[in-house]
């Protein structure tokens, strides 16, 4: 359980503009406590071990172990498993949408021979999933971190399928992984003031590295027909995280701790059970996108 020193009080006389949540209310120490107004207090949140990001991360690695034993396994499961526009909407081979998220860029070149820097594409997804991830995690708990990165990557592959060119066939985590950086700056926006000036540089430089890897990806691919870097399914997961993320996002209030009355315990008053309404709306809004490009792709 993590203990944050990152409380700020308004300054005195200050009046809200807007009714304002519990975490933005400077509460008084306990008395006898000898906190001259209290400034700045711990605060304690609980948290989860992030074990489903490491599963996640065992997952990927192994498929990409296994394909790497094989040249002739690698090329069947990218064939098998790669997102592609035509396979997807014409076809109706719809598990490409998930299965695309667990494969990354072959280490083998397209003639068979070894290409070790291919292997970047996965190892960045992975450092990317683990150290925002299993911060998220932490707070979101299993269940939700699970629905934001599973459902927010298919918003991303849904978004590939969908806006690509059919000659493009789409793989790797990127579109889960940035579904996972907008929930981070969900959740870090709704309690900027819980986090106090780390917060907020947090949020800023998350803010920066999404929007610095959407511009590398379109200057990358411009001038190629195929491109190699998916911005749609970037720009997918992002927005899909992020949407996810504002409805079932934990929402902290405060009471004294128990055990330490000089410390303030937070509590979620937004648990997963009052939003599952707000994730089926979201999961048949891509279905609702999804059964469209088909009828159009078909038609």
């Amino acid at each position: 359980m993590p203990i944050f020193n990152a409380l700020e009080t308004p300054p005195p006389g200050e009046s809200p503009r807007k009714p304002q949540h519990p975490l933005e209310r400077a509460p008084q120490p306990p008395p006898g406590s000898g906190s001259p107004g209290g400034s700045r207090i711990n605060l304690r949140i609980p948290t989860v071990r992030p074990n489903v990001t490491y599963v996640l991360i065992v997952i990927n690695v192994a498929i990409f172990i296994a394909r790497a034993l094989s040249f002739d396994l690698d090329r069947l499961l990218l064939e098998w498993g790669a997102n592609n526009p035509v396979l997807v909407l014409q076809q109706g081979e719809f598990y490409r949408l998930l299965s695309s998220m667990f494969l990354h860029a072959s280490i083998y070149s397209s003639n068979g021979e070894l290409a070790l820097t291919n292997s970047l594409h996965l190892v960045f997804n992975m450092l990317a999933l683990y150290s925002v991830g299993g911060e998220i995690e932490r707070f979101f708990g299993h269940t939700r971190f699970a629905l934001v990165y599973i459902l927010g990557g298919l918003a991303g592959s849904v978004a590939s399928a969908v806006l690509n060119s059919p000659a493009v066939n789409s793989i790797g985590a990127s579109g889960a992984v940035f579904a996972i950086l907008a929930a981070e700056v969900v959740f870090i926006y709704k309690h900027r003031r819980l986090f106090g000036a780390t917060g907020r540089i947090r949020l800023q430089n998350t803010l920066i590295l999404i929007g610095m890897n959407l511009l590398f990806g379109l200057l990358s691919n411009a001038g190629s027909a195929l491109g190699r870097i998916d911005n749609w399914a970037h720009m997918g997961g992002a927005l899909g995280g992020a949407l996810l993320a504002w409805f079932i996002t934990p929402w902290f209030n405060l009471r004294r701790h128990p055990e330490n009355p000089a410390d303030l315990l937070a509590e979620d008053t937004n648990p997963l059970k009052k939003r599952y309404g707000a994730v089926s709306v979201y999961f048949c809004a891509l279905l609702l996108v999804l059964i469209g490009a088909r009828l159009l792709a078909t038609s």
